[in-house]
């Protein structure tokens, strides 16, 4: 299989927004009806992190079979924090606990269907962690999953024990 893929989108990352409705009354006495759309902002984003994947992929083929997805969104520093926090920052001993939601950053890997992978039905083990940086930015690493890595998550309960 292939080595492991690497996107890297320059900026602060987005998260996935709301999707938005408007009421539309259309003329004639029809019936109104709900109109829904993406947020505009998420889908710019989006359409960003395509174009961004699409040169990574050139001339590959979209990934087949179970995939690992390792996310991680390097938030700015804020810029009214002492020198002594921002250090702490950069070496990650203080860790983004803002907006975006670390689900919601993940979301936005709809955006790699059918440019990185078919369908992101094909992820089976996936984790976002966000970190402080003066270089804002999302990287996204895409790999085969391979049978050793199963082995981390041995120990978990089965279902069964669970209940």
């Amino acid at each position: 299989m292939s080595e492991q893929i690497v996107i890297t989108l320059p900026g602060e990352p987005r998260g996935k927004g709301r999707h938005r409705a408007r009421v539309v009354a259309p003329r004639g006495g029809k019936k109104p009806f709900v109109q829904e759309y993406p947020d505009p902002e998420t889908a710019r984003y989006e359409a960003a992190l395509r174009a961004t994947a699409a040169v990574v992929m050139v001339g590959r083929l979209p990934l087949s079979g179970p995939l690992v997805v390792v996310v991680y969104a390097f938030m700015p520093i804020p810029t009214s924090w002492s020198q002594a926090k921002k250090r702490e920052a950069r070496n990650g001993l203080i860790r983004p606990v803002v907006k975006p939601d670390w689900d919601n950053i993940g979301k936005v890997c709809d955006a790699l269907n059918e440019v990185v992978w078919g369908d992101d039905s094909t992820v089976v083990d996936g984790i976002v962690r966000k970190f402080y940086s003066d270089n804002p930015e999302l990287v996204i690493t895409v790999e085969p999953w391979v049978p050793a890595i199963a082995t981390l998550g041995a120990s978990a309960p089965a279902l069964d024990e669970a209940a």
